[in-house]
């Protein structure tokens, strides 16, 4: 797979004024960005703030319908665009998107990922993988039966399947203790650092956003979040 190119000094993915809006979808608007290579950046928003929705166009996954997006040296504000960014793009799980069926096994699925990714799918390279992420001990588990910590990572891992440039992530916090949000965090933060993909989180919660390289706020909301969290910050350091 050819490599998106982007200068030394130039955002990997930049956005000016994107929205998506259609008469049967409200997704989000007016979102400006600049996202460095290999690092994570969290889009920190309400449900309903339109995250899902533009992780997915991130992802090539969806088509904006106002401003501009440009990843690497793709212009993602057209079809074809879009198709190309696809290939270079890996999603974790989002729902109703590329849900697994949730009565297969771990090992199953992962070895159909790494089958599509064009890699090895024989037992001892599916294994070698999922050890790799520290998940080789539920090879044997049924999905539904994976707690949410668990489930989460094995999107991620499979998102990663393909080596893609940029991973996109959804919600990390349902369902999850403060210290298993913060420890998957930490994780899409070493991961980026690491490999140089392009890490972009949805998330809720400002004090979450922090803990990534960057963050943009998506709603009046996420923003009174974070103004709180700069002054909470600015008074402790006075103290």
């Amino acid at each position: 797979m050819e490599r998106l190119r982007v200068g030394p000094d130039s955002p990997y993915i930049t956005a000016r004024r994107l929205g998506l809006n259609s008469l049967r979808l409200k997704g989000y608007s007016g979102v400006d960005l600049e996202i460095a290579k290999g690092t994570a950046h969290a889009l920190c928003g309400e449900d309903g703030s339109g995250k899902t929705e533009l992780l997915l166009t991130l992802a090539g996954r969806m088509l904006r319908t106002e401003g501009s997006l440009k990843v690497g040296d793709i212009d993602a504000s057209h079809l074809k665009g879009v198709d190309q960014l696809r290939r270079h793009a890996g999603l974790a799980f989002f729902e109703h998107v590329n849900d697994v069926e949730r009565g297969l096994r771990v090992k199953t699925v992962t070895s159909a990922e790494l089958s599509l990714a064009g890699k090895s799918s024989r037992r001892a390279a599916t294994e070698a993988y999922l050890e790799s992420w520290g998940l080789a001990e539920h090879a044997d588990h049924v999905i539904e039966e994976l707690d949410a910590y668990t489930y989460d990572l094995l999107g991620i891992a499979l998102g990663m399947a393909g080596d893609p440039e940029v991973l996109v992530v959804d919600d990390i916090e349902n369902g999850l203790t403060e210290h298993q949000t913060l420890k998957l965090a930490a994780s899409l933060r070493d991961l980026a650092h690491d490999t140089g993909t392009t890490v972009v989180c949805g998330v809720t919660d400002y004090d979450l956003a922090a803990q990534f390289d960057s963050a943009t706020c998506l709603s009046e909301g996420a923003r009174a979040q974070r103004d709180a969290y700069l002054r909470g910050h600015a008074e402790r350091e006075v103290a």
